[in-house]
């Protein structure tokens, strides 16, 4: 990829190392990222619209004001991003198959989200509105629901999630049995 060029549009990207660099500013549109390192990459005021991103490493990628539009992240690596500071206009992404680790989403318009099959560990969802997601057969580890909009979001075949019913708002959202007694651990009851 041409690094110099500001615009880039329909490029299938592989095997690209962009580690500690700068890619500010940028405009992908339409393009295809496969096995790329983004570590330590400053994505600020880039723009992201209608990319899939595949097996990639996104380990303390910046992405202040980073605008995200329809992007699709499948068996990446996203480690301590903070999609909070991205551009919420239009911020729309789905992740399937990815390791998530210690990523803030708070305060995000997360309507219809799509986060399957994930490992999702010490994840932050404050205030997130995520009202229809699916969390459908991802797993959970210390991650902080806290009130969140999880109205009609599925919870099927997902495990390990805490989440405090009295905290968020959860009515007609889709749990699984056994995971479902878990939200019956913040009312401090014994169950035989």
């Amino acid at each position: 990829m041409d690094c110099s060029a500001t615009d880039h549009t329909d490029e299938q990207i592989t095997n690209e190392d962009f580690s500690g660099r700068d890619l500010s500013g940028q405009s992908f549109s339409n393009c295809v990222f496969r096995d790329c390192n983004f570590t330590d990459c400053n994505l600020s005021y880039s723009t992201f619209e209608d990319c899939t991103l595949i097996s990639c490493n996104f380990s303390n990628s910046k992405f202040a004001n980073t605008r995200l539009r329809t992007v699709a992240f499948q068996q990446c690596k996203l480690l301590g991003l903070r999609f909070d500071n991205c551009d919420q206009l239009l911020f729309e992404i789905s992740l399937e198959g990815c390791k998530i680790n210690n990523c803030n989403f708070s305060r995000l318009k997360m309507k219809g989200f799509q986060i399957v099959n994930c490992e999702i560990t010490e994840c932050d969802f404050k205030e997130t509105d995520l009202t229809g997601a699916s969390f459908a057969g991802s797993l959970f580890r210390s991650t902080l629901f806290h009130k969140a909009d999880l109205r009609k979001a599925s919870f099927l075949q997902a495990h390990g999630y805490a989440l405090d019913p009295s905290a968020n708002k959860i009515k007609g959202a889709k749990f699984s049995v056994p995971d479902v007694l878990s939200l019956l651990d913040y009312f401090e009851i014994e169950i035989k």
